[in-house]
């Protein structure tokens, strides 16, 4: 079976990427995350994860949903608790890895497109891989779920670009809004990504065609793309989005009585990162209090704190997100300087070489083989620690130098920049999960040769964001390296 179009894929001489081709790394990549399932099988997570358990069971013990997440991943917890009883933890674990092995299928077809069967191969070895995201098949985290409809939705997105406005099928770009919505209520915050992507549409997708038209036929050319943005297929594609996301959006307007899109859990975020506290869960518990963040060059740069503000004690939900939201404003208007200087530390804490694998094999008891010795969990930490780094230069690399991959290039841009335009508010290291997948592909194709001689602001480019990312993770060093001293001493 053929994945791919050849007429997609650059002309590197070989044939389109095959599913066959898929079953060695993925099956490798599969028996490393259950490895990580078995070893946490039984296990309790905290934070989220007991959160997330708590909203699943809930929902299934009494038919209704009282959180203030986007509501997919609870709901799926609740279906395998009805199913499970007990055990559904556990049994998700396990499909969790069937949805890594989906992820990584779309994230190979991704490479296969712009870098032909061995790009598309060497994205699905790096994928496989890749402990840092292999390690949310053992969490009860939502991420493994996103990427199953957020991986599909980029592919469409891309594919609709290569194929073009009138050569692609018309459910395209309403396929990739659908995929998008699903993502959002699966993670909330993917809603930032809507718009953005609005317009990479309406510009990726333009027509060439500079006839004049009049009248009907001037609609059917701008409808098919052909005006100097395609603006239809921009619209269809979000208008489709919105869509997917409004029988939830009409669910919490009977529910909070006011217009809520997903979920309310912007104002949890505002509470953490809009105030005086030095809150990451990526290294919490590392310091003589449980919430504090350690590392001195940390300290330096947040500087002296104010006096941080104590959320609204009030019973709806959406009221509180309101009022905790504007308390998190007037604080930053009231500490600008503070403000910008915490905006520098979540940056770092999201660009950080931890993980979120390595937070919970820090403090989840009862932990079991393959991963209940100090030194096989230390030296899992270190492979991971490093991974980070490598991936994310070698992405950063291929970005500059691909050849044929502008639609990549751009739309990669795009989802980057919203990514990290989140640690405005919060930043930890699960915040970059939706891009790492795009920097798994693009160092690929650099790998698999599929380069070209970049122009020089390209390489300006590359320079400044270089020396940027690893200033930024400079600071982390000192909370690194007391979560390796942990997990040793374990």
């Amino acid at each position: 079976m053929e994945l791919d179009r050849r007429s997609l894929s650059p002309s590197d001489g070989s044939r389109p990427l095959r599913l066959t081709d898929l079953i060695l790394p993925l099956g490798i990549g599969a028996v490393l995350r259950l490895a990580l399932v078995v070893a946490f099988i039984g296990t309790l997570g905290r934070g989220d994860e007991a959160a997330y358990l708590r909203l699943g069971w809930g929902w299934s013990e009494f038919g209704a949903y009282t959180g203030m997440w986007a509501p997919l991943y609870p709901k799926l917890i609740s279906y395998f608790s009805g199913l499970f009883g007990d055990g559904a933890a556990d049994a998700l674990r396990i499909v969790q890895v069937f949805m890594a092995v989906w992820a990584g299928v779309w994230t190979a077809l991704i490479a296969d497109m712009f870098g032909g069967r061995r790009a598309g191969l060497i994205a699905a070895w790096m994928f496989a891989l890749y402990l840092p995201l292999a390690g949310f098949a053992a969490l009860m985290y939502s991420e493994s779920l996103f990427l199953c409809f957020f991986l599909p939705s980029v592919y469409q997105l891309l594919r609709y670009a290569r194929e073009g406005r009138i050569a692609a099928p018309a459910w395209r770009g309403p396929l990739a809004g659908c995929l998008l919505g699903l993502a959002a209520l699966t993670r909330e915050s993917t809603l930032i990504f809507v718009f953005p992507c609005m317009v990479w549409v309406a510009f990726a997708l333009r027509g060439h065609e500079t006839e004049k038209r009049v009248g009907n036929a001037r609609f059917k050319a701008w409808a098919h793309g052909k005006g100097p943005l395609a603006i239809a297929p921009a619209l269809l594609f979000g208008l489709t989005a919105l869509l997917t996301v409004m029988p939830w959006t009409i669910r919490n307007a009977w529910h909070f009585d006011r217009f809520v899109p997903i979920a309310t859990s912007s104002q949890g975020s505002s509470v953490v990162g809009w105030n005086a506290y030095d809150i990451n869960y990526d290294i919490a518990d590392l310091g003589d209090n449980v919430l504090d963040a350690p590392g001195t060059l940390r300290d330096k740069i947040r500087g002296p704190e104010p006096a941080p503000w104590s959320p609204r004690a009030v019973s709806n939900v959406a009221d509180a997100s309101e009022l905790n939201i504007s308390d998190g404003l007037d604080f930053a208007k009231a500490n600008p300087g503070f403000f910008l200087r915490s905006r520098i530390v979540e940056f770092v804490d999201m660009m950080s070489p931890l993980s979120f694998i390595l937070r919970s094999l820090r403090i989840t008891d009862g932990i079991g083989e393959p991963l209940n010795s100090a030194l096989v969990k230390t030296l899992f930490a270190v492979l991971a620690v490093l991974m980070v780094p490598a991936v994310v230069l070698l992405g950063l690399w291929g970005w500059t130098h691909a050849r044929d991959a502008g639609p990549l290039r751009s739309l990669a841009a795009t989802l980057t920049v919203c990514t990290v335009s989140v640690a405005a508010i919060s930043g930890m290291t699960r915040y970059r999960v939706p891009v790492m997948p795009l920097f798994i592909v693009l160092g690929a194709l650099y790998l698999a040769g599929q380069r070209e001689k970049p122009p020089r602001h390209r390489k300006i480019l590359l320079s400044t964001l270089t020396v940027l990312i690893i200033l930024s993770w400079i600071p982390s060093i000192g909370p690194i390296q007391m979560a390796l001293a942990v997990l040793w001493k374990s």
